[in-house]
């Protein structure tokens, strides 16, 4: 009772005041005597309320504020929710709740503005009791009675503190609506949690009982809202969708609330349970559910968020209403305080509770479909309305508080709002920066904006992938980043004081803004302080702060980027995955979300996921992503070209086809497209052209629309071309079109053609500034007389057109859009001077430029309406498909795309403001967003950027200029220094720009150190250096640009600052660039070889720059070694990588032309490879071998002996120190010293011949062991080669030799166990570890032995050396040969033995070695005796080598077919030697080898030519040869007689074969007359020649001049032709001296007894074919007479030597074996007689027939021949000699016609006594004597030997003339 102390005084003072109210009195009594008469119990609240309501009705201000006190205090105890007696009574629906009526009775207080200000005061104390009221909870009508009453008394109070109150009051209350929605929410979240299967059902509909109540209206707080009538059509909510259910924006809602009103009050109250659920929002299901289901508390839920959506809804329908100008500027005018109040407590509301927007649990039901709707869905019409009509503002607080709504949208909601954000930066914000005559604090405003949007890294991924990556929107991140840009770089005049005014302000403010705070809370809107709130205009220009704050907004915009791009990074976190990417957005969402200390349970941003969600598929957005930018692209192209860009458009699939039909319907939609062009493009004349356009038209539907209209719409798809054949077929087409649609519009088409055609012109007249006289209304009338069928249309019709263009002007809507945003204010209307002079005056007073920015901004706002209509309307339409879902960004890899499409913008921003700024603070932000882009551009491989912007970093850094240096060069010096730290692993090709600026930075600090500039040059002037002849890689290039000046000179008067001099020495610089240095070892494999390229490079343009100097620059060179130190402990294969890298850099930099530097870079490869060698190299690996190839190569190249001596030095050293850990590094030193063998200086030979004499004598068994044992012997036989010093090479040579035996014996050898053990236990194919595996120990140990003495007898240039290689070669061979398989010994025939000759195939071999006199040298002394060596090896080893018998005989073959006469002679004598000293060896199959040999070697040196040779320059004709051989023996394959050889002789390459000389041929024509001259080349076939011979058969020409020698004119005999000559002749030589070989042969017993006889008699064919050859050659008298006269010899050729050599060899032999008694000969005895019978007529014919006057010579040559065929005949068997007594007795007559010499005497008697003995029987004949030669001994001899025949003497009568060896005189 106690608690109502307050009422009965209450009541007291009303009774004091009552007066003479007696009704007031009565009520007072009779309430006071109810609370004595309780005095235990609450009195009856409405006998309380009674006296109460009625005071506050007496205007009284001391009742009036008494009762409403009283009556807050009460609403406050909760009283008037106690069950009334009166209430209980009565029927419900006659009374409202007393709750209500209280409510009301303190709303009705309020009169306007003329209220007294203490009951204005007490009024909205009392209605504030009443809301807050958390026991009582007044809901609906209620409520929104009690906001309204509040929102009333602060507009219309004029009382300043009420003003401010009631505004206070109003943000409370509203605030509390939403505070409680948001318990409510934390509550059903838990139930949600903990709920099992009930979890579905906690959005079920609840039937409230909104539909009871019919709708309120909102009195003066709601403007018009008439959205509850006009609801058409079917309802298509989507409970959660995003934006699939929006409706037309004035018309149509996502949301119906139709039937929801204000909904009447209902009272929700607290049960005593749940009172500490309130406050902690942890109660425990269970508990509550004993008392309450979930669905009544679902239901209680739904009243709450009903209550938020009222108070919402009122706020926004409030801010909607559109001002006229002259209230627009009034800020203290009630009508723009009450948008700003509204427009402030959307704004806060959002702010304060973005949970009730944003959360899901968050459902009211559609009171159309019972569905529940989210909240979000259901305000989102409201909203978006606000910002439409008020975005756009012209006025500043309404256009900042609206930025600061929509970023609230776009920073919390933009899932939800996708399509409107885009609609809202397209149509209003982002168009707002693009036009000129936009206020700068607007531009500046939203700059803001963006900076938040820059500072969020998944808002501004998600703007890209939701907007960039659809390929139906604009680029809004890339349109923003680029108007960001072209703001940063605009040039603004500033003093530097303003400037440092601004930093200070900027440094105070932390560059925030008022509006991130959360619960903020509305400024002061009451009319006194309303003006209050604009911050005092400083002198700072606002350009200046748009510049600044859009650098900013850069900067944040890459630090966003790096920041989600972190989990990217490899050194992020080293861990890997999902838990390392939630942590890093988690970081980054607290750094950039206000609302983030809220503990609720947010939707606004979530954190990053660890599984990327479908719709976030990097790859495939990029893919759309690169659609859209081809569309964009193609789209460009029309734009310049419109055919180029159709055609483009078809390729790129965005037209599917070449249809009409689809090209206009993509001409239509397309609205980037450039109307003009299309206009120009479908009025083009050809067919094609005309068929879209008719297309285009058809597509367009003018049904029931007036015309004017219908031609606006046409005019509005394309640009009319000014051309009228052009004009013409639009307008056909469009008449055509209309009449179509409106068939009764006019009398036919025509009509609509003309007066389509007459609107035009009226538009172009009325509306032209350049036309004087304006057409009138009468003229236009004029114009169109007769044109409807010849009757006139009604003027009323037509004037009604002419008001509508001279109002309205026909205008490309894209074009005046583009007017608007460019600025350009519209031209005046009126016309006429009197008009001008009108608005001039009527202009006085009036700002022009905000006129036409309020009517710009009128035009922005009705736009963005229309707009939202338009889309959604279409939404609706499309609400069953899925429309473009919002992308929720997951992945890290969208950074990359991002920035690659906006890089250039940073960079062109960045770049222009760090060399423009002299601020610090400016160039720190630029070179701290360099840092980030150079950051995104190394992650994700972005080369171009990353070049570019180290690049720039490089130029600010401006090192090359040490003079001019300042404080922001440092500064980017810095920035550099700690991306080399942090990106190592990615800059790749940019670490060259880093090291650079080091190298730079050491020179800085010589120079500020002391040391005189021009010692230390400029590594950058490294291009301008002329090469030199060491540098041949960059000659080109820097050839070029060798001539070009740098544009500033380095050598200014002053020095170094003192400050920059100390800046580059501080601790933070100088451990910068050591860390740079020393973390290479933690790079990866792939960076590292960057990082030595580039080191490398730098220290070459060190070096080119200071080469000249005495002591140049190693700076670079001293980083390599240190790096090489670093590095030594990584894997091998990354190892190779760097030393491939900086190995080559070691053999340039060694071959430098300065040996300072040389010995640097030497003595550092030298510590390295010691430091190297420490290191244990295992088995197989060759890295030490790779590690010293620039020893190697500097040796090689350089030219300096003194370089050349350290170099030796280094090896020795290294060998003394590490010759126990020196493996694969031995090949590299053999290497170096096989360099050093070459030299032509003394001093280096014999320094490094004692290095191999010594490595040879104590670690030749390492050197095996290593593989290195090939790589000593090449160094020996290099030593051996060096003909500057003999007595090195002999030495060398004798080492070479004395390896043998100690290779025999060294056991890491594999020879040596073969050597020292039972061969047979050996294993072939054991292998040293430097061999490949399919190598056998032969190859691998004796052959590099053997091959280095093969090299230096082949190579050698000492005669002695020479010898002594080739006397140890075959004493190997002969020595250790006996254990070399056959394999090897292929091989050592193949590459060792066979090439020695090698030279006899083709001289060139030789003559690149040795010149020609060195050559015949060699050929006459190391050849010759290295044949007779390979016979005696043959012999020695013919067992092993037997079966490369054919090998050797065509080596012999080869020496006997040489053009030098003395080896041809060694070859037949070798030839002879390899017969005899093997001929008991030889098997059948040898000696059918051999024979085959002498085949082939009879037919390469038979001269065929000989008959071809004239009918090079004649055309006679010659005889064609005879074909055939009449011999009954087998004759050798085809294959040896006719052999193909490199060594014969060729004239025209016909390759018949010629086989032999007897037999006519068919004559063919002689093909090649015109490539007589050319001369003969080996290497064809010897048959071919003989082909040739056969010439044209013609008749034969008059020859009737006297063949006289003395008239024969001198005949000019070419060099070629002399050439050709004497091959020829060469061939009759060696003819002669194979048939002196076999004569000689077969005068051996051995070799007769040895051979078989089918074999002899294929050697008998060859002598035949030889005698017949040279008889038929020299019975053609006419064909040696044309030889003679064309030059072949100096006297008639003939080849009597060759005729009667071979007829006597060939006789001697078959008489020979006609005489044999052996078994085998015996057997073909019949085939021998056959031949030789006829063939010794035939000789003795030819002998009888010579005349001895003229053929004296003949005589001479065949006596001999005559002899041995009658004393063979003579020593026949009987029967034999008895049956061809007829044959030769006739001779034996006429041959004693003949002068007689003594032995044809002797001959003749013998065969005349074996004639009478045998067929006359006259016995004793044969024992009668002549002489003192006994006939029958002499017989005897004849049977048991082959007398010597009588061949001349080969050497005989040599002269000048070559013929002379083998021709006689005719």
């Amino acid at each position: 009772m106690s608690s109502l102390r307050f009422v009965v005084s209450s009541l007291d003072i009303i009774a004091a005041n009552a007066g003479r109210n007696k009704q007031l009195t009565e009520l007072v009594q009779k309430a006071l005597a109810s609370i004595d008469k309780n005095e235990n119990q609450l009195p009856d609240p409405e006998v309380i309320f009674a006296p109460l309501q009625l005071a506050t009705k007496s205007g009284t201000i001391p009742l009036a504020t008494t009762a409403l006190d009283c009556i807050g205090k009460l609403i406050s105890y909760s009283y008037f929710s106690v069950p009334s007696e009166r209430a209980s009574n009565q029927d419900g629906a006659e009374q409202a709740p007393l709750i209500e009526r209280a409510i009301d009775t303190i709303c009705d207080c309020f009169q306007g503005e003329t209220t007294p200000v203490e009951i204005q005061l007490q009024i909205v104390k009392s209605l504030l009791a009443a809301v807050l009221n958390d026991k009582i909870v007044v809901h609906g009508a209620g409520l929104l009675k009690a906001v309204r009453q509040v929102y009333n008394v602060f507009l219309l109070s004029r009382s300043t503190a009420n003003q401010q109150v009631a505004q206070g009051t109003l943000t409370q209350m509203v605030g509390t609506v939403f505070e409680r929605v948001k318990t409510r929410l934390h509550m059903k979240e838990t139930r949600a949690n903990l709920g099992t299967l009930k979890q579905s059902q906690s959005s079920l509909n609840v039937d409230a009982p909104d539909d009871q109540a019919s709708q309120v209206g909102n009195g003066d707080i709601e403007e018009g809202n008439e959205a509850g009538s006009e609801i058409n059509g079917p309802e298509t909510t989507n409970g959660g969708g995003p934006k699939l259910t929006l409706k037309d924006l004035e018309h149509r809602k996502s949301f119906d609330d139709s039937n929801m009103g204000d909904g009447p009050t209902m009272v929700t109250q607290l049960k005593p349970p749940r009172r500490t659920a309130r406050s902690v929002s942890e109660q425990s299901l269970p508990e509550s559910s004993q008392e309450e289901t979930s669905e009544s508390l679902d239901a209680e839920d739904e009243v709450y968020i009903r209550d938020a959506y009222l108070v919402f809804r009122s706020f926004c329908n409030l801010s909607t209403k559109v001002l006229p100008p002259d209230q627009l500027y009034d800020l203290r005018g009630q009508p723009m305080r009450s948008k700003l109040i509204s427009l402030h407590l959307i704004y806060t509301l959002l702010n304060n509770n973005i949970t009730v927007f944003t959360s899901p649990l968050c459902t009211i039901t559609n009171s159309k479909s019972n569905e529940p709707t989210n909240f979000l869905q259901a305000i989102k019409y409201y909203l978006c309305l606000s910002i439409t009509r008020n975005g756009a503002s012209s006025v500043d607080r309404v256009f900042d508080i609206c930025c600061e709504i929509f970023w609230l949208m776009l920073k919390y909601m933009r899932a939800s709002f996708k399509k409107e954000i885009e609609v809202f930066l397209n149509e209003i914000y982002l168009a707002l920066l693009a036009r000129r005559n936009a206020p700068l604090s607007q531009k500046l405003t939203f700059v803001g904006i963006l900076k938040r949007l820059c500072e969020d890294p998944r808002a501004l991924v998600e703007t890209y992938l939701n907007y960039d990556c659809d390929r139906n929107v604009d680029n809004i991140f890339q349109t923003i980043v680029e108007d960001l840009s072209k703001f940063a770089t605009a040039s603004v005049s500033i003093t530097a004081a303003q400037e440092q005014q601004f930093e200070d302000n900027h440094s105070k403010s932390g560059g925030g803004s008022d509006w991130q705070i959360k619960n903020v809370l509305p400024p002061p809107l009451s009319v006194a302080l309303i003006n209050m709130h604009h911050e005092t205009d400083t002198d700072i220009p606002k350009e200046y702060a748009i510049k600044r704050m859009a650098l900013d907004s850069l900067v944040e915009t890459l630090r966003s980027l790096v920041n989600w791009s972190q989990p990217g990074r490899p050194e992020a976190n080293g861990v890997g995955g999902e838990v390392e990417r939630r942590g890093s957005s988690d970081e980054v969402r607290d750094s950039i979300d206000p609302s983030a200390s809220e503990n609720v349970s947010r939707m606004d941003t979530p954190i990053l996921p660890s599984t990327p969600t479908v719709e976030d598929d990097p790859y495939q957005l990029e893919k759309e992503k690169a659609r859209k930018t081809a569309l964009t692209n193609a789209i460009r192209v029309f734009n310049f070209k419109p055919k180029n860009g159709i055609k483009l458009l078809l390729k790129e699939g965005f037209i599917p086809s070449e249809k009409p039909e689809d090209i206009a319907r993509f001409l239509l939609s397309e609205e980037r497209l450039d109307k003009a062009q299309i206009g120009e493009f479908l009025g083009e004349g050809d067919q094609k052209y005309i068929d879209i356009m008719h297309a285009f038209v058809d597509t367009m539907d003018f049904t029931k629309k007036r015309f004017v209209d219908a031609l606006r719409e046409f005019l509005q798809s394309f640009r009319l071309p000014g051309e009228a054949q052009k004009i013409d077929r639009f307008m056909l087409k469009f008449a055509n079109r209309y009449v179509m649609g409106n068939p009764n519009a006019f009398a036919n088409a025509d009509t609509p053609y003309v007066l389509a055609y007459s609107v035009i012109l009226l538009n172009t007249d009325l509306h032209s500034s350049k036309i004087a006289r304006h057409m009138s209304k009468t003229d236009f009338i004029k114009n169109n007389r007769g044109i409807n069928d010849n009757a006139d249309l009604p003027d009323e019709y037509l004037l009604g057109i002419y008001d509508d263009i001279a109002n309205n002007e026909i205008v490309l809507k894209s074009e005046r859009e583009a007017a608007a945003a460019a600025g350009t204010l519209p031209v005046a209307q009126s016309t006429g001077l009197a008009a001008g002079l009108g608005q001039a005056f009527s202009n006085v007073g009036r700002d022009l430029q905000r006129e036409a920015y309020v009517q710009q901004s009128e035009e922005i706002s009705l736009r963005s309406e229309q707009l939202f209509k338009d889309l959604y309307r279409s939404q609706r339409k499309n609400a069953e498909k899925a429309g473009s879902k919002f992308i929720p960004a997951t992945s890290f890899k969208h950074v990359g795309p991002m920035f690659d499409v906006t890089w250039m913008s940073f960079f062109s921003a960045l770049s222009s403001q760090m060399q423009k700024a002299h601020n610090l603070e400016v160039n720190k932000l630029c070179l701290e967003g360099m840092k980030l882009a150079t950051k995104i551009a190394c992650l994700f491989d972005l080369a171009t950027p990353r070049e570019a912007f180290i690049s720039a970093l490089k130029n600010t850094a401006n090192l090359n200029n040490p003079q001019e240096m300042q404080a922001k060069n440092v500064e980017a010096l810095k920035v550099i220094l700690e991306l080399g730290q942090t990106e190592g692993n990615l800059l790749k090709q940019s670490w060259k720009d880093v090291l650079l600026c080091i190298s730079q930075l050491d020179r800085l600090q010589l120079i500020s150190g002391g040391v005189d500039e021009s010692a230390v040059p400029d590594v950058s002037k490294a291009r301008f250096v002329p090469p030199s002849r060491t540098d041949t890689s960059d000659s080109r290039k820097a050839s070029a640009s060798s001539r070009r000046h740098r544009p500033r000179s380095n050598t200014g008067p002053q020095g170094v600052s003192m400050e920059i001099a100390l800046e580059s020495r501080s601790d933070d610089v100088i451990k910068g660039v050591d860390r740079i240095f020393t973390n290479t070892a933690n790079l990866s494999g792939e960076a590292i070889v960057h990082f030595a390229r580039a080191l490398t490079e730098v220290s070459w343009d060190e070096i080119k720059v200071s080469g000249s100097n005495d002591s140049p620059r190693t700076y670079s060179l001293q980083k390599i070694v240190e790096i090489s130190y670093y590095n030594m402990t990584r894997v091998r294969f990354e190892w190779t990588n760097i030393w491939d890298v900086l190995g080559e850099h070691f053999n340039r930099v060694g071959c430098h032309g300065n040996a300072a530097i040389v010995f640097f870079a030497l003595d550092s490869l030298r510590q390295l490879s010691m430091r190297f060698m420490e290191i244990e190299e295992l088995p197989g690996f060759k890295f030490q071998k790779d590690f010293l190839k620039p020893f190697e190569h500097v040796m090689s190249n350089s030219t300096n002996i003194t370089v050349k001596d350290m170099i030796l030095r280094c090896l020795t050293n290294m060998i003394q120190a590490r010759g126990e850990n020196i493996r694969s590094g031995w090949r590299t030193m053999f290497g170096v010293f096989t360099v050093a063998a070459r030299e032509p200086y003394e001093s280096i030979v014999t320094l490094a011949f004692e290095n191999v004499t010594q490595v040879y004598r104590t670690r030749f068994g390492v050197v095996i062991s290593q593989g290195a044992f090939t790589d000593l012997i090449v160094c020996l036989t290099e030593f051996s080669k060096n003909m500057n010093f003999q007595k090195k090479s002999l030495q060398a040579m004798e080492t070479l030799k004395s390896i043998i035996p100690k290779m025999l014996k060294t056991p890491e050898c594999p020879l040596s166990q073969r050597f020292n053990l039972n061969p047979s236990a050996v294993d072939v194919s054991v292998k040293s570890p430097g061999q490949q595996n399919h190598t056998s120990v032969e190859e691998g140990f004796w052959f590099p032995v053997l091959f280095a003495f093969h090299d230096v007898l082949m190579t050698g240039e000492d005669l002695e050396v020479r010898s002594n290689a080739l006397n140890y070669f075959f004493e190997a061979l002969l020595r250790y040969g006996g254990d070399f398989p056959s394999d090897f010994w292929d091989i050592l025939w193949r590459q060792q033995l066979y090439p020695i000759f090698m030279v006899l195939r083709s001289k060139p071999e030789m003559s690149n070695v040795l010149n020609h006199e060195e050559l015949s040298v060699w050929l006459s002394t190391t050849m010759i005796q290295a044949l007779r060596n390979m016979i005696t090896l043959f012999t020695h080893y013919f067992d092993a080598l037997e079966y490369m018998l054919d090998r050797f005989l065509e080596l012999l073959a080869l020496c006997i077919c040489q053009e030098n006469d003395t080896i041809a002679r060694i070859g037949s004598n070798c030839l002879q030697q390899l017969i005899l000293q093997n001929v008991s060896k030889f098997t059948a199959e040898h000696w059918s080898k051999i024979v085959g040999a002498f085949c082939e070697l009879f037919e390469r040196t038979t001269a065929y030519q000989l008959f071809s040779a004239t009918t090079i320059n004649s055309t006679a004709s010659l005889s064609p040869p005879p074909n055939g051989l009449e011999f009954a023996s087998p004759l050798s394959p085809t294959g040896e007689t006719t052999p193909v050889d490199e060594k014969s002789l060729k004239i025209n390459g016909d390759n018949n074969g010629y086989s032999s000389e007897l037999e006519p041929s068919a004559t063919q024509p002689n093909a090649g007359d015109d490539d007589s001259l050319r001369t003969p080349t080996p290497a064809t076939s010897v048959a071919s020649a003989a082909a040739l011979a056969q010439g044209p058969a013609t008749p034969r020409l008059e020859e009737f001049k006297p063949n006289n020698p003395l008239q024969q004119q001198p005949i000019v005999v070419t060099a070629a032709r002399r050439r050709f000559f004497n091959r020829i002749i060469s061939r009759c030589v060696l003819q002669l001296l194979m048939i002196e070989t076999v004569n000689e042969l077969f005068s051996n017993d051995a070799v007769y007894a040895q051979i078989p006889s089918s074999e002899l008699l294929r050697l008998m064919a060859l002598l035949k074919k030889s005698f017949l050859f040279a008889k038929r050659f020299n019975a053609d008298k006419d064909l040696r007479m044309r030889l003679w006269r064309e030059g072949f010899m100096k006297q008639p050729p003939n080849l009597l030597k060759q005729e009667s050599g071979s007829a006597a060899t060939y006789v001697a032999i078959l008489f020979r074996m006609f005489g044999d008694t052996a078994p085998e000969r015996q057997g073909s005895k019949a085939d021998v007689e056959s031949a030789l019978v006829p063939l010794c007529q035939d000789i003795i014919r030819g002998y009888i027939s010579l005349e001895q006057e003229s053929q004296h010579r003949n005589i001479v040559a065949w006596r001999p021949v005559v002899v041995d065929v009658l004393e063979g005949y003579a020593a026949f068997p009987k029967e034999a000699f008895a049956s061809h007594i007829k044959n030769f007795y006739p001779l034996i007559v006429e041959l004693l016609g003949k002068e007689l010499g003594g032995e044809l005497r002797t001959a003749l008697l013998l065969v005349l006594r074996r004639v009478g003995d045998v067929g006359l029987g006259i016995e004793g004949m044969m024992t009668m004597t002549n002489g003192k030669r006994g006939g029958v001994d002499h017989l005897e001899r004849r049977y048991s030997a082959l007398s010597a025949t009588s061949v001349e003497p080969h050497g005989d009568g040599l002269s000048d003339d070559p013929s002379s060896r083998v021709m006689g005189r005719s």
